[in-house]
């Protein structure tokens, strides 16, 4: 049968609903901040313009915090609304540590980014530091140093962006329809080194993340480095969040500096300034959340020998996509691995599809050596579809199941290779485990004894009895061979799983 490398949605996969952003619209209030210091921070009447009931202006100058304070009390018929800045040249936080910055600190909580009555939670609120004239082009005008302090956002329809957030706060997005893009996290402002959070203290690390608690948010184009907790977190009962093309755990430009071998992943809690400490990846529960094309490498943090390392993607719920992430490798295309799981997964319905992961490892727990692991003890696991993923130098095998998991998928056997004639394959089921119409994938991987799907060949779908035939673009090089992975498309070909459940890989076929 033909090479098909397009794969229609198998039947009864989860259609994932685009969060609904609304256009940047002209602003009908423009808030502009002017100076960096954090003036009189512990009152919550003085704004930047606004002189309605308790609030008052300032005459000293529009703060960051008065601005928050001001978009947060205005009413519906100002908005949306527009944080600018326009921070003068000479202004004492410019120019810290890089020429063409100007550096915001914070010197306690920040006001709640949210609305003036809870009846209506439109905020429309956007927060550009590109707004600010002048300044470097190759980074964040603007530096928030938050002094641990966090912003909350409490209202829909936000954005916020081109900023460079560092001092361990975190982005919390409690209501639905925000979006952050651009931003810097747990970085030195040049960004080519973590930040950390508590000088002395490293195993603080850079703190940091954006933490998700509602539906339908984008997070892109985002640098997250050094994260103590998750980079990226979508709470439980959650669903419709796009996570796309963000750099987790890299320098700014998505590189990560060379570590010399012995010290890679070392767990202790003594800090090495020659190693790198990217932090932690991204979890997902919920449901229906989107993980696409984002590079995850250098993962690794300050542990005791028996804390989890870090993991890459950490997936729970249902019905989730995660789809051409590259784990593993900067870029500059370099093998740099990460420390930890490059993707654990549980729950029911979710796909793993076209995905690299090189040099991920296993946390002390986990007993299956594997790059992606379905790991789950409840009985409402299910179907989950991992198809055309790439894995390099990995801990053991490509994809495989932990103990949790029932038998029937466990010992269900993929596709078996009958013959190798040319560029002509053909097959049948695996040994006591028929699989009628099922879709079969192939990988290439050489016989170094490490399980590997180092290139995708291709696809064909076997008949009503198990048997296929495929056809390869070119025959394979010496020493390279074949590897399947079948994946049902119908209920009730593996126990009672659903179709899109797709079996471990099986061995190598010379």
């Amino acid at each position: 049968m033909s090479l098909v490398l397009a794969l229609a949605p198998v039947a009864g996969a989860p259609v994932h609903a685009a969060p609904q952003h609304l256009p940047d619209l002209p602003a009908a209030t423009t808030i502009t901040v002017d100076t960096s210091a954090d003036l009189d921070s512990s009152s919550l009447t003085k704004t930047c313009g606004y002189t309605a009931g308790i609030y008052a202006a300032a005459t000293d100058g529009c703060t960051l915090r008065r601005a928050l304070l001001e978009a947060a009390a205005r009413p519906q018929s100002d908005r949306p609304i527009a944080i600018r800045f326009n921070l003068a040249n000479g202004d004492p936080n410019q120019d810290l540590e890089v020429s063409g910055t100007w550096t915001l600190p914070v010197a306690r909580a920040l006001p709640v980014l949210k609305t003036d009555t809870i009846v209506n939670k439109n905020g429309q609120v956007t927060i550009d530091g590109a707004t600010q004239p002048g300044g470097r082009t190759n980074g964040p005008k603007i530096i928030i140093d938050t002094n641990d302090f966090s912003l909350q956002v409490e209202s829909t329809n936000n954005t916020i962006r081109n900023l460079s957030i560092k001092g361990g706060g975190v982005i919390f997005l409690k209501e639905d329809n925000n979006l952050v893009e651009r931003i810097w996290m747990g970085l030195t402002d040049n960004g080519q080194a973590i930040h950390f959070r508590t000088p002395g203290n490293e195993t603080r690390m850079a703190g940091g993340g954006i933490f998700i608690t509602s539906d339908g948010n984008t997070v892109q184009d985002n640098v997250i480095a050094g994260a103590y907790a998750r980079a990226v977190d979508i709470g439980s009962g959650v669903q419709n969040n796009t996570i796309q093309r963000n750099l987790i755990g890299t320098r700014a430009d998505g590189s990560v500096p060379a570590v010399a071998p012995a010290a890679q992943c070392l767990r202790s809690f003594s800090y090495d300034p020659q190693n790198w400490y990217g932090g932690w990846g991204i979890a997902v529960s919920g449901s229906n959340n989107s993980i696409v094309q984002n590079r995850i490498a250098g993962l690794h943090i300050l542990q005791s020998a028996n804390d989890t390392p870090p993991m890459a993607i950490e997936l729970f719920g249902a019905n989730h996509l995660v789809q051409d992430n590259v784990i593993g490798v900067d870029s500059l295309g370099s093998g740099v691995g990460v420390c930890g799981q490059g993707i654990k997964v549980s729950g029911s319905g979710t796909r793993i599809l076209d995905n690299r992961i090189v040099r991920s490892r296993i946390g002390f727990e986990d007993i299956v050596p594997t790059a992606i692991l379905a790991s789950d003890t409840s009985p409402l696991f299910g179907q989950i579809t991992v198809r055309r993923n790439l894995v390099d130098s990995g801990p053991g095998d490509v994809y495989a199941f932990g103990p949790g998991i029932p038998q029937v998928l466990q010992i269900f056997a993929p596709a078996r290779i009958t013959g190798i004639n040319g560029t002509a394959v053909t097959g049948a089921s695996g040994a006591g485990s028929a699989c009628p119409g099922c879709l079969i994938d192939f990988y290439s991987d050489d016989a170094d004894g490490n399980n590997e799907a180092l290139t995708y060949l291709g696809q064909t779908t076997a008949d009503s009895n198990g048997l296929f035939a495929f056809t390869l673009s070119q025959p394979l090089a010496a020493g390279i061979g074949i590897r399947t992975s079948s994946t049902t498309m119908s209920a009730g070909v593996i126990g009672s799983y659903g179709a899109g459940t797709t079996t471990r890989l099986s061995k190598l076929y010379l």
